[in-house]
């Protein structure tokens, strides 16, 4: 069997972001929608085992940074 080919990276300037909405859909799937200054409208759709994830990932995250910078 072939070998997958390697999929591009995508990088995605986000700068000036206006507003962030996170909506859910009775599905359970979850949307982050950025909208830039600009008008440009991204939106990121999550699965509820992915958005899970991402939310795991996040409060590890935020973990580290805290103890990399406790408040004084």
């Amino acid at each position: 069997m072939a070998e997958p080919s390697e999929l591009p990276e995508i990088d995605l300037d986000v700068a000036d972001v206006k507003r962030i909405a996170l909506t859910t859909d009775p599905r359970g799937e979850t949307m982050i929608s950025f909208e830039m200054a600009s008008g440009q409208v991204m939106n990121l759709v999550f699965s509820p085992e992915t958005f899970a994830k991402l939310e795991a990932l996040m409060a590890k995250a935020n973990e580290a940074q805290a103890q990399a910078s406790p408040i004084q």
